[in-house]
């Protein structure tokens, strides 16, 4: 089973600002090309795995539970978050607790490719435990100085991921995508390479 923590940032690794607004996204000048990326990635996954916060801004936001044909797995103590979801084309699951055991159930459900949704302190649980396989990031061109992490704010044991991919998308943001490297065997020192006939700026 391959988990994915498939999600976009700011240039400071921020999810959103300290009053969870995602607008800062918006300065991605074109956001067509990263829509029918994340649509490609969504038809790629057969499973998602979710926190709270992540399912409670969502509602906030009017949008609701807008996977619902994926089965569903939330970390959460509340159980109104699940009543105030709704009914769902596949099955939408509440843990409360440690995450390891809701892993053992997405693996005995025969998920092979599951989307981590959000958000950080979940992704750094996982993290800890060694069971994130790949990262893929769009990087929006804004700092935003305060807000959720990209892992959350708890220290974590050191985990090297090798570079597959870095380009530029929509003609400001950039596109990362980390592997967890397991060998411990070193990082490809070209991944970021400027696109054909561009230059290479100061690092």
């Amino acid at each position: 089973m391959r988990i994915i923590w498939f999600t976009a940032m700011s240039m400071d690794a921020r999810l959103a600002t300290g009053g969870q607004d995602l607008a800062f996204l918006d300065r991605i000048r074109g956001q067509g090309e990263g829509l029918a990326e994340f649509a490609g990635f969504l038809a790629s996954v057969d499973a998602t795995l979710l926190g709270a916060t992540t399912l409670r801004w969502l509602l906030a936001a009017g949008h609701g539970w807008p996977h619902g044909d994926k089965p569903t797995w939330l970390l959460s103590h509340d159980p109104r978050l699940v009543e105030r979801v709704g009914q769902t084309a596949q099955p939408f699951r509440r843990h409360a607790g440690d995450v390891a055991p809701v892993l053992e159930a997405l693996a005995a459900s025969g998920a092979r490719r599951v989307w981590l949704a959000g958000g950080g302190n979940l992704a750094g649980q996982l993290l800890a435990l060694d069971r994130i396989d790949e990262v893929q990031l769009t990087v929006a061109p804004v700092p935003l100085g305060e807000g959720p992490s990209l892992f959350g704010q708890e220290p974590l044991p050191l985990r090297t991921f090798e570079v597959a991919e870095c380009r530029i998308v929509a003609g400001n943001a950039i596109r990362i995508r980390w592997v967890r490297d397991r060998s411990a065997s070193g990082d490809r020192g070209d991944a970021c390479a400027p696109p054909a006939g561009q230059g290479q700026g100061p690092m």
